[in-house]
């Protein structure tokens, strides 16, 4: 079996449009449910569709991580520049994001539109977002969308550990792996830990044991084919009918790329950071003035349009520095250098 020449090469250009996609329907998602805005529950039911964005980010990182731990040679002796790598590629702007979430929470009480309600979580709870903490303690996140990081960090934590058993060679501990995987959804059935999450994980996970000839394409489809299972045991069929289409476009059209989308995968990790509190927020500020039927679209536009520029530039001045930092960093080295000009 030879390997896929696109998984050959050091990027996948449809998966970074599938993030600016997966983005862009969680946007729609929480600006179409903006609360009393929308009544038409034909249009809600639709635009809830969006919510399955997050599996799509889900799959897409079953396939890229391992993927991206194979090619680097990972060994349990680089567990800590692994996560060093992960930390400050994604803390730093998780970590901006929360204090201009706090600033907004304080400004909103300024706008005479805004409902009178405190949406500061108490102090325990801003400090337990350090960690990705707060499902373990029943707080309360700053941002509703914060969950799904703390699903992604738990899966971080859990392929460093479970990856490099899997790919010893011994089909028994690769079969143990993914035993592993599939059983625990049924242990810790709650949507803001990996658990839950992890045939759907698993899909993108095999599909990169088969693109790198780790496992041949007999056991890549039957295996899938229990992560389906168990995924409709657990979770909602339209949350797996997004993660099964990521694979298949991801092998289908490996090359298949707009700039436009090409744009918002880019700048897709920012996005969903912000939208809450730029898009939405700004839509949340003009309903209370344009509420007619052709008014109402614009507006959701405009929001969007708003959070994609607000995304932007948050990549540029935050986001992207952290990702040039954490290319930096090599699991054969221990220490990361940073240019001047980088600073």
């Amino acid at each position: 079996m030879s390997e896929n020449p696109v998984f050959a090469s050091k990027n996948i250009p449809v998966i970074n449009c599938l993030r600016g996609i997966a983005a862009t329907m969680v946007c729609f998602f929480h600006f179409i449910d903006t609360k009393g805005y929308i009544d038409n529950a034909d249009i809600k039911s639709i635009f809830r569709i969006g919510h399955s964005g997050v599996y799509i980010f889900f799959v897409i990182s079953g396939v890229v991580i391992p993927l991206s731990m194979i090619r680097g040679g990972y060994r349990y002796r680089n567990w800590g520049n692994f996560m060093l790598k992960r930390l400050i590629r994604l803390e730093p702007p998780y970590l901006v994001c929360i204090v201009l979430t706090l600033i907004y929470f304080q400004l909103r009480v300024f706008v005479p539109t805004a409902t009178d309600i405190n949406l500061t979580p108490k102090t325990t709870d801003i400090f337990l977002h350090l960690g990705y903490l707060i499902p373990f303690y029943h707080g309360q996140w700053v941002l509703e969308v914060f969950w799904t990081l703390a699903v992604e960090f738990q899966y971080y934590l859990v392929l460093s550990l479970l990856l490099p058993v899997a790919l010893t060679g011994n089909k028994i501990y690769r079969y143990c792996f993914y035993l592993i995987l599939l059983s625990i959804p049924f242990l810790l059935p709650n949507k803001e830990f990996f658990p839950l999450h992890a045939p759907l994980f698993l899909m993108g996970i095999l599909y990169t044991f088969l693109q790198m000839n780790i496992i041949e394409s007999r056991e890549c489809f039957l295996l899938t084919l229990l992560c389906i299972a168990v995924s409709v045991m657990v979770s909602p069929v339209i949350h797996v009918i997004a993660g099964l289409a990521t694979i298949l476009i991801i092998h289908f059209l490996p090359n298949l790329t707009t700039p436009v989308l090409e744009f918002l995968g880019k700048i897709s990790y920012s996005l969903y950071l912000l939208h809450l509190i730029t898009g939405k927020a700004l839509i949340n500020v003009l309903s209370h003035k344009f509420s007619a039927g052709y008014q109402i679209t614009i507006i959701i536009i405009i929001g969007y349009l708003f959070s994609v520029l607000s995304a932007w530039v948050f990549y540029k001045i935050i986001e992207n520095p952290a990702q040039r930092w954490s290319g930096r960093i090599k699991y054969n080295r221990i220490f990361i250098t940073i240019k001047k000009q980088d600073i």
